[in-house]
């Protein structure tokens, strides 16, 4: 059932979090509209005060509304609130920015949920090349100890594997033991996960369902959103991404290395512009045919010419 109420309980809610983002809305909504589910969902929109055509597309959509004011706003907040009027047994945080890809995209975010263990499964983002690389298989996570999940969350690297409110699905009952703190200024999602996994339920963070997200950030603005979740990072778990030493060292070697990159910034577009410009006189010689030339070289050649690479960026 691919619409609100068609038949039975609600089985999937999809709760999108808003502020004055009624274009990309609109994309994902069309989206979510073209799916083919076997079951019944709903869409419940947490509106920021938009000031833009969000409610028209509200009523268009069939979505139901749920009001947050500015003063009250953190993402956990905004996520707990979504969750509270949702009807859904599982429940699917989305972004405004998170367009399904594929209409079988809701049947396939839940598919990890026959495991009545599985609390959580972030979907995968198709512009990221590695993850697409690595998660073509599912990979359950589920620690036996807490100390092999300190071991885990020792690094950095614990973040990018577990679930993202920008787009995943969690069971409501696990939430309603364990909802999002809202006094975090980001990382809400993790650290919510992070406490899903100490009390031993599993997560899955290669949901089947693929997305693509259509919010580019400008510098300001992703500093100032790296700057909050590492913030709360470090309030939460004393996390410090660079001490003192550490800075003055990077500083020195930026200051060495600005000579190399505006060298190789100069040599990038003049061998670039010299392919362009010689193009007429490339095109004098007949079609080449046979193997690519970089896949005959001696292995030595072929390590020079990724190294070259890699400098012309």
């Amino acid at each position: 059932m691919d619409e609100i109420g068609r038949a039975g309980d609600i089985y999937l809610s999809v709760v999108i979090r808003v502020r004055n983002e009624a274009q990309s809305l609109r994309r994902v909504l069309e989206a979510l509209r073209a799916q083919r589910c076997s079951f019944a969902w709903e869409i419940v929109i947490v509106d920021n005060e938009s000031e833009d055509e969000t409610g028209e597309l509200c009523k268009q959509y069939n979505a139901r509304v749920i009001p947050i004011t500015q003063e009250e706003w953190t993402y956990g907040r905004a996520s707990n609130r979504g969750i509270s009027h949702a009807r859904g047994q599982l429940v699917f945080l989305c972004s405004a920015h998170a367009i399904p890809v594929g209409s079988y995209f809701l049947e396939s975010a839940v598919a990890p949920f026959v495991d009545p263990d599985m609390a959580a499964a972030r979907c995968l983002l198709g512009s990221n090349h590695e993850q697409t690389a690595e998660w073509y298989t599912a990979r359950d996570i589920q620690y036996g100890s807490f100390e092999e999940q300190q071991r885990v969350e020792s690094s950095p690297e614990w973040l990018l594997l577990y679930p993202s409110a920008i787009c995943c699905v969690l069971r409501r009952a696990v939430w309603q033991q364990i909802p999002f703190d809202e006094n975090y200024e980001g990382i809400e999602d993790k650290l919510w996960a992070r406490e899903v996994l100490r009390r031993g339920h599993k997560i899955r963070s290669c949901a089947e369902a693929v997305f693509i997200y259509n919010l580019h950030r400008g510098t300001r603005a992703t500093w100032a959103r790296t700057n909050r979740e590492l913030r709360t990072w470090y309030r939460t778990l004393g996390y410090v991404p660079l001490r003192w030493p550490q800075f003055f060292a990077r500083v020195m070697r930026a200051t060495l290395l600005v000579p190399l990159v505006g060298m190789r910034y100069f040599v990038k577009e003049v061998v670039s512009n010299i392919y362009l410009v010689s193009i007429p006189w490339q095109a004098k010689s007949a079609p080449r045919v046979g193997s690519l030339a970089e896949y005959n070289l001696p292995m030595i050649k072929q390590t020079l010419g990724k190294l070259l690479d890699r400098f012309l960026g």
